[in-house]
Parts: C-alpha cells; sequence; structure tokens
C-alpha cells in the first residue's frame, strides 16, 4: 500500500503550516489520481504555510509515485481540443508580444502536452521545441510534425544558455519541486532571456469566493500559487518577476461542458443533454483564474 508523507513548504522550506481544507473524495489510487490531465477535485488536503503563505497539498504521495501517474497518462479528451489550444497560445502571445522576444527567438516549452504552444510559437515566429513526460503525447506532438523530447527538467539534452525564453504553461503547479525545477531552467536561458509562468491563481476573487469548491484544486495540482507566492518563489530561485496578465482561453462549448459534468457543477449534465451539437462546437472564450508572469533571471 503506497502512503502519503508530509513535505515541507514547496517556496521557503517550512514545516509550520495550517490545514485550509480537508478532503471528502477518498481515492488513493496514484494512477487515477494523476493520469489525467483533468484531475479529480476534492481529494487533497490543503495546507497554508504560516510563514510564507504557500498554499499546497500536505501530506501527498512521494515524487516517484507522481511521476509514474503523469507518465501513464493518455490524455486524448485535453488532446481534443489541440485547434483551440492553439488559437489560445497565438492570442497569448499576441497580447505579451511587448514583454517577451521577437520572432526568431528560440523557446522551450516544459511540459509541452500535445505540442499546441509548440504550433502556435511556430505561427508566431519561434523556434521551438518542447519537454513532455507523457509519451502518450510526445506521440501526438510528432505526428503533428513538432519537436518534442520525452522528458522532464530532471532528465533533458539541452545545453545550458540555449533558450531565448522558457515556457511553464500550467506546468509549476504539477512539478513535485517547483523551487528546483525553477533553479535548473535558469541556466538553460541565454542572457536575458524570459521565464513564463501560467498557473492557476487561487489569489483571485473567484478562487476566494469559491473557496475548497475551487475548480483548479485537483488530484493534479499539487500547489496552488497566488501573485505573491509565485514572486517569491522566483525572488528564491533568481528570477525577478517584472509582469503579470490576466490568460483567456478558448474552448469549444461542449468540451467545457463536459468539464462542468467532471467537476460535478450543479446541472451540467442536464446541459449538455439539451445543447445542440452546433452549440457545443462553438469556440467560447473565457477567464477562469488562470495568471500569466514574465520574469528575469536577477542582475549579480
Amino acid at each position: 500500500m503506497v502512503t502519503k508523507e508530509r513535505i515541507l513548504c514547496p517556496v521557503c522550506d517550512s514545516k509550520d503550516y495550517r490545514v485550509l481544507y480537508e478532503p471528502w473524495v477518498n481515492i488513493q489510487e496514484p494512477v487515477k489520481l494523476y493520469g489525467a490531465a483533468s484531475g479529480i477535485p476534492g481529494t487533497q488536503r490543503v495546507v497554508r504555510c504560516q510563514d510564507c503563505s504557500m498554499i499546497y497539498e500536505n501530506p501527498r504521495f512521494s515524487d516517484d509515485v507522481i511521476l509514474k501517474g503523469y507518465m501513464s497518462s493518455e490524455e486524448s479528451g485535453h488532446d481534443s481540443q489541440y485547434p483551440m489550444r492553439v488559437r489560445s497560445f497565438y492570442r497569448a502571445l499576441l497580447s505579451l508580444q511587448n514583454n517577451i522576444p521577437g520572432k526568431g527567438a528560440k523557446v522551450l516549452d516544459i511540459g509541452t502536452s500535445g505540442g499546441a504552444f509548440l504550433e502556435a510559437a511556430k505561427q508566431f515566429g519561434y523556434d521551438a521545441v518542447g519537454l513532455e513526460p507523457s509519451g502518450f503525447l510526445v506521440e501526438q506532438g510528432e505526428k503533428r510534425g513538432l519537436a518534442i523530447e520525452q522528458g522532464t527538467i530532471d532528465n533533458h539534452s539541452f545545453k545550458q544558455s540555449s533558450f531565448d525564453m522558457v515556457c511553464l504553461w500550467d506546468v509549476i503547479e504539477h512539478l513535485t519541486n517547483p523551487k528546483g525545477a525553477l533553479l535548473k531552467i535558469k541556466p538553460l536561458l541565454k542572457s536575458g532571456g524570459i521565464l513564463l509562468i501560467n498557473y492557476p491563481d487561487i489569489g483571485t476573487r473567484l478562487a476566494k469566493i469559491a473557496g475548497r469548491r475551487f475548480w483548479w484544486i485537483l488530484s493534479v495540482h499539487l500547489h496552488h500559487f497566488s501573485p505573491a507566492t509565485i514572486r517569491e518563489i522566483c525572488n528564491r530561485t533568481g528570477f525577478t518577476i517584472f509582469h503579470f496578465q490576466r490568460y483567456w482561453q478558448t474552448l469549444q462549448f461542449g468540451y467545457l461542458e463536459d468539464m462542468a459534468i467532471h467537476y460535478k457543477i450543479p446541472l451540467s449534465k442536464l446541459l449538455k443533454k439539451i445543447t445542440p451539437g452546433f452549440i457545443q462546437r462553438i469556440p467560447i472564450p473565457y477567464y477562469a483564474s488562470q495568471t500569466t508572469a514574465l520574469a528575469r533571471v536577477k542582475e549579480q
């Protein structure tokens, strides 16, 4: 029987915390908890660090157990929205263009899934490569002609000072050791390079209203960042954040209905049943408490 273990704060290493939310769903199988990008709500004991206010799961399974769960992922549902995700990423790059490298830049996307960001980055004019632990998703990306290496920030072949920008799109909340990951990302950046972190923001008004039912508190999300704790973890790893902005995504209405059903939102099944097919295919732009942060390596 695999058991959970207590951990220190992933930002400041403090052992002092207070419990915010207890789990109300009892699922202990790691493959179920971590093997799907959508995750399962209500499985975590969520705590807040008494020293830096970081919110995270504690106790949790070991790093090896969690990584094996991620590597078993065959998230065809997530990948089915590939064209919509490409559109969202491209629009995000356009909105960020005054703060990110120009066309021709070399870009690494860590946790690239099926490669939607890589496709958008190519359209934007970047030379982009991805890193992804799931063999299934790497294969999907390679079928699209995208450059994706299977691995993690702990296991890759990239050389130091190779990239003008390194991206973590909805990834940092999944990492077992986010502080260690940022320390390993830093040497991959060229001088003046940019770190992009897009994350579910537990500091928004929407998140505070939702409380323990906040839709991003899922089994696959080990950490729950706010602008303050993103700024703190970057500061502790040698980065300075210089820009924040909201992230708007576009997905088909029917897919959003499916996610609402998965998260057990009231009346979602009924709504799905009565929604005509042509409406389910309509692209819907929406904001769901996600934030994009840009950072640079601190000057010595």
